[in-house]
């Protein structure tokens, strides 16, 4: 495990026997509200990820994945995402465009990157959101219909969301953004998302494993 800096990035590798590698992540900071948790916002892909660490094989049969933990998403307060969000998730393209270094792969080894993010609600559906890749998430719900003879929770389509998959796009490498951008009432993202409601209350271990026993079949298959 490595910490890059500045922004604090938390990085690992589970190695494999091919070439290449497949980004695995979710972003760990929270919102700037007084009093706010973030159980779904980002804590949901954080948990995700981590059991994903502790179940999958040692050593993979396909690429490599690297395993990493964003910090930065989250805008500062006053700031717009569009200027001042996915900080972490840039510096960790950055790197790997110049090589890689402090713990990126190089740029050229990356196969696809797949995001969790907002996947507890309790109410869980996960469309594709418009910028994914329509293979890698065709990916997550083959698995999921073989697991339980359903896609659920994915299916359907979402209009496109600013997340830490944009900047890997930008470089032309397939992602995928699994998430659930409708967290609690009324339309999206629901009255729920940025405020104190982002509690346990709000979010069920049922909705986690939804998304990672299809996530631990489709993943060592990414190539």
């Amino acid at each position: 495990m490595r910490v890059q800096r500045p922004y604090r990035n938390v990085v690992a590798r589970i190695p494999g026997a091919e070439p290449g590698t497949v980004v695995v992540g979710a972003h760990y900071d929270t919102k700037d509200i007084p009093g706010f948790v973030g159980a779904n916002d980002g804590a949901s892909g954080v948990a995700v990820v981590l059991e994903l660490a502790r179940t999958l094989p040692a050593r993979l049969a396909g690429p490599s994945i690297d395993l990493v933990l964003f910090d930065a998403e989250e805008a500062p307060r006053g700031a717009s995402f569009e200027s001042a969000g996915d900080r972490g998730s840039r510096q960790f393209v950055r790197y790997a465009r110049e090589g890689g270094r402090q713990g990126s792969p190089a740029l050229a080894d990356i196969r696809a990157m797949v995001l969790f993010d907002m996947v507890g609600d309790c109410d869980l559906h996960i469309p594709r959101e418009a910028n994914s890749d329509p293979d890698l998430y065709g990916a997550f719900a083959d698995a999921a219909d073989r697991q339980s003879g359903s896609e659920a929770p994915f299916g359907g389509e979402a209009a496109g969301v600013l997340d830490d998959h944009a900047p890997f796009l930008q470089e032309g490498v397939p992602a995928v953004d699994l998430i659930d951008f409708a967290y609690g009432p009324g339309p999206s993202p629901g009255a729920w998302w940025h405020t104190r409601a982002d509690d346990l209350g709000h979010v069920c271990p049922s909705s986690l494993g939804a998304v990672g026993a299809p996530a631990l079949a489709a993943l060592p298959a990414v190539r």
